[in-house]
């Protein structure tokens, strides 16, 4: 779950040059090693470059032009990648075999699937999770990495919390999924890819829905009938808009439209379940399924 010594190599090969240009152009710290190895570097003047760095990108692009470092020009298009840079405050959640899961603290919740530098993040971070971090996240050829920097946030996470982050986690999985390339979803770039994720997405959803349904004593045809309801609402016309739309961004509009746009009305019961399903159990704001219910009861 971290670059080959070949690659971190590359990445601080690039690293360093750029932020002793940015202490060139700014003036921002007494020096900085232009080369990666040529000396010790307090953390926190590379902290005060690379605040620097990301707050102008002309900054980046001055690097990219003027390639002060004789990079080559697959180097220097990394360097452009890293316009897709995702900054902010994240929960490091969990760790797994290929990454360590990263997920935002803004909402929509997103989760990041993150490679460390020269070693994992576990044995920078230690066994204990979820922790609070600040760090920017880049793209490096096929994975996301971060810039070397993070700062921690001393909390402590109790029970509920953490069972919050798992329950936003569990959701992510029913929509995106893990992000693993920067910008999100560039492997899908292919429109029959794309609709096939949200397929596959749409389908685990409706599996969670059916479950409710059961849990609600409802009977198999019944059961049947509502989840059916339901999938040709997300077959017929979310997956028809541009970009697709998950069963997970359902909201007024797209019902109202989708009645408008059906012969016969769509099954009003089935459309307030699942609105109800998607409230009860925090899959949505609790406003816009309110709305969309609203809506569905003056129908």
């Amino acid at each position: 779950m971290h670059l080959s010594q070949d690659e971190a190599l590359r990445f601080y090969t690039i690293w360093f040059p750029l932020l002793y240009y940015v202490n060139q152009q700014q003036e921002l710290i007494p020096e900085f090693p232009s080369e990666y190895g040529d000396a010790s570097v307090e953390p926190q003047n590379a902290v005060t470059l690379r605040e620097a760095l990301w707050a102008d990108d002309s900054l980046r692009e001055g690097f990219i032009a003027e390639n002060p470092a004789n990079l080559s020009a697959d180097d220097l298009a990394l360097v452009d990648s890293w316009q897709h840079r995702v900054t902010g405050d994240f929960y490091i959640f969990r760790y797994l075999k290929k990454h360590t899961v990263l997920l935002s603290s803004e909402s929509p919740m997103r989760a990041f699937g993150v490679h460390g530098l020269v070693s994992p993040i576990e044995e920078i971070i230690g066994p204990y999770l979820p922790i609070l971090i600040k760090t920017v996240l880049l793209p490096f050829e096929d994975r996301i990495i971060y810039d070397s920097l993070f700062s921690s946030y001393s909390i402590h996470f109790g029970g509920g919390y953490r069972s919050s982050l798992k329950d936003g986690y569990n959701r992510i999985q029913e929509r995106e999924g893990l992000i693993t390339t920067l910008p999100p979803y560039a492997e899908r770039s292919d429109p029959a890819a794309e609709k096939k994720h949200v397929q596959e997405k749409n389908k685990k959803l409706l599996t969670a829905f059916q479950k409710e349904l059961g849990k609600a004593g409802l009977s198999p045809k019944m059961m049947e009938e509502h989840t059916a309801a339901i999938a040709a609402f997300a077959e017929n016309f979310l997956l028809a808009q541009t970009p697709p739309a998950y069963l997970l961004d359902t909201n007024r509009a797209h019902v109202e439209a989708y009645m408008k746009a059906t012969s016969s009305k769509a099954n009003l019961v089935s459309f307030k379940r699942f609105a109800r399903f998607l409230r009860d159990t925090d899959r949505v704001y609790y406003e816009d399924a309110e709305e969309l219910l609203d809506f569905l009861k003056r129908q």
